[in-house]
């Protein structure tokens, strides 16, 4: 358990989940903000980036040894094996990313589809991990193909309604899991 203060600084205790959901949401955030770089292609990279990186936070919330190298190949074989919504994604990505080079197109791409992809790639991988972590699993044993299913379910459920992410909201969903 980690402490934290609310807004009222009184301590609240946090536990693995609470960690974790919070995790993600932040980088699935910060995903959907890379999402809006101008620039073609630099934007897939930095999400990537970010995916890599919330994995990292998740593998420390549960105390799970961290590659970077695994957890790269890891992610792209999840999103890669989830035909079709890892290769719609991905190519809708790719197409978005290069849209930007157009005037006017690349600016309705740069701030409506690319963070919404962004966003729900990132929280749908995070979502997978976390669950596979909590179960007691690490990078070592993660199948990409058996998590298919579930990477489906939470890309279309975060593309429909993002999660709220303040901390108000996080340290009352903390409350009321007492």
């Amino acid at each position: 358990m980690v402490t934290a203060t609310n807004e009222t600084s009184f301590p609240v205790e946090v536990n693995q989940a609470d960690q974790a959901a919070g995790v993600i949401r932040r980088y699935a955030y910060w995903s959907g903000g890379a999402g809006v770089i101008p620039l073609p292609m630099v934007d897939l990279v930095l999400i990537g980036g970010v995916q890599v990186k919330m994995l990292y936070e998740l593998a420390k919330v549960y105390g799970i040894p961290f590659s970077e190298t695994r957890a790269k190949a890891l992610i792209g074989s999840l999103v890669g094996t989830t035909v079709p919504y890892g290769v719609a994604a991905m190519a809708m990505g790719g197409i978005t990313s290069a849209l930007k080079a157009i005037p006017v197109v690349g600016t309705l791409a740069t701030l409506t589809v690319g963070p919404a992809l962004g966003f729900a790639s990132t929280y749908a991988v995070g979502k997978v991990f976390n669950k596979h972590f909590a179960e007691g699993g690490d990078l070592n044993s993660f199948v990409p193909e058996a998590a298919r299913d579930l990477y489906k379910k939470e890309f279309n459920s975060a593309r429909k309604s993002p999660p709220a992410t303040d901390a108000a909201t996080t340290v009352e969903e903390v409350k009321k899991a007492k």
